[in-house]
């Protein structure tokens, strides 16, 4: 299924993909704290004194590792975090492309969860195709096993080409190279991603070649404990956000608690598990620790051992037309306004008069979008459930009013932050 321009984006006046984060999550946690609890709340720790089945709530059933079930018409998968079981999928099961199917369908057997994934973002992205990205986002019928009880391998297993693991959204992850083998996040290979980190191939799968600074986990992470779980490599162990613990990012660790070479660790209480790690490389996870399932890439059958090695090389070739955002960082729960200064010297091509037909900073949509020669004012608004201390791209799109569907786009990396 080839979605159009007012499919690709769901929920808004001007196409239906981009809507407010904040509101949906406010919504979602008023639910799960019904089910198990705020999670946001001190009363949600549970005791470590007992065993691990006596703090199990008693309508949950372990169904192995740490997953637990709670039965009904429509069951609802939890994940034991540390402290707290958490429900990832119920916030993403939203039908966003409007086609009668939910974007992701979980269930289990004895040995596997098994999500059924359309693969389709349920946050805001570029428009695809543009002058930057031929391709169209293409509705998927993924279907993923994950280990219940993933287990350490003898070896490590590189990451093959294609979907290496997938987001809590059902949107895959990609290794951090393009299709002609070279890192596509940095150096003269990088690719066009948008503000999300996302592009499409050539098949039309959506995906993620780094942190995707808009993909709710759904917890927020501000940066004051470990990261919640952001989606899951296909060996089956957990893929977290770059927070170790307050203030300190897993790609930071020294001595025996460093990151491997697939950017992972273990921690008493998770286990071994993976951490993305914003700016540097693999960026998502460098191969499997674990024993990966065969069934979710073909490639992983013949796939060699050992992790990826970086080879980016060079400067990057994409433009430099956004010359400046000021201020770079901003305080989560208010409306600020921005302002990007735009460098046409460094556009390889003339930058259309006008203002842009959209502007996103991370998953922000901006408002009131005015622009006087090189300078562009925006407005936006910053939730409360921000993640914090993160660097998020900005991406600008200019659509062509003489020629239908040509979109100009502009980027940069690492423009902005929210902080407390």
């Amino acid at each position: 299924m080839v979605l159009s321009r007012s499919q690709r984006r769901p929920m808004n006046d001007r196409n239906k993909l981009r809507f407010p984060v904040a509101s949906a999550l406010s919504v979602w946690m008023a639910w799960q704290s019904l089910l198990i609890g705020n999670p946001f709340s001190d009363s949600f720790s549970i005791d470590y004194s007992t065993t691990f089945a006596a703090d199990v709530p008693t309508d949950l059933k372990s169904i192995g590792g740490h997953w637990f079930v709670r039965a009904g018409d429509k069951p609802v998968y939890f994940y034991r975090d540390g402290e707290r079981f958490v429900d990832l999928f119920s916030y993403h099961t939203k039908d966003s492309n409007k086609d009668g199917i939910d974007n992701v369908r979980v269930s289990h057997d004895d040995q596997f969860l098994i999500v059924e994934s359309q693969g389709y973002p349920n946050h805001p992205t570029a428009v695809f195709p543009n002058r930057s990205n031929p391709n169209t986002i293409r509705v998927q019928n993924f279907t993923f096993r994950f280990p219940l009880a993933p287990k350490k391998a003898d070896k490590v297993t590189r990451v093959p080409m294609g979907p290496i693991g997938m987001a809590n959204n059902g949107v895959v992850f990609f290794n951090p190279f393009e299709a002609g083998g070279m890192n596509a996040v940095e150096g003269y290979s990088e690719v066009w991603l948008d503000s999300c980190c996302g592009h499409p191939q050539q098949t039309g799968v959506y995906h993620y070649h780094k942190y995707p600074s808009c993909v709710k986990s759904p917890f927020p992470d501000n940066g004051k404990q470990h990261s919640p779980i952001l989606g899951f490599a296909f060996d089956g162990f957990p893929i977290y956000g770059p927070y170790e613990s307050e203030g300190v990012m897993a790609r930071d660790l020294k001595d025996a608690n460093a990151l491997d070479a697939c950017n992972g660790h273990s921690d008493d209480a998770r286990g071994y598990h993976y951490h993305v790690t914003p700016g540097r490389f693999p960026y998502i996870i460098g191969g499997y620790t674990g024993i990966p399932e065969y069934s979710n890439n073909r490639g992983l059958r013949r796939a060699a051992s050992g992790a990826i090695q970086n080879n980016a090389e060079g400067e990057s070739r994409l433009d430099k037309t956004i010359a400046s955002i000021r201020p770079e960082k901003a305080q989560r729960g208010k409306t600020h306004s921005i302002q990007i200064e735009l460098d046409p010297s460094q556009s390889r091509r003339p930058i259309p008069d006008g203002k842009p037909s959209w502007v996103q900073i991370g998953p922000y949509e901006a408002k009131a979008v005015t622009r006087d020669r090189n300078v562009i004012k925006v407005d936006i608004e910053i939730g409360e459930d921000a993640n914090l201390e993160i660097p998020l791209d900005c991406h600008i799109e200019f659509e062509d009013s003489n020629r239908a569907g040509d979109v100009f786009v502009i980027k940069k990396n690492e423009a902005f932050q929210v902080e407390e």
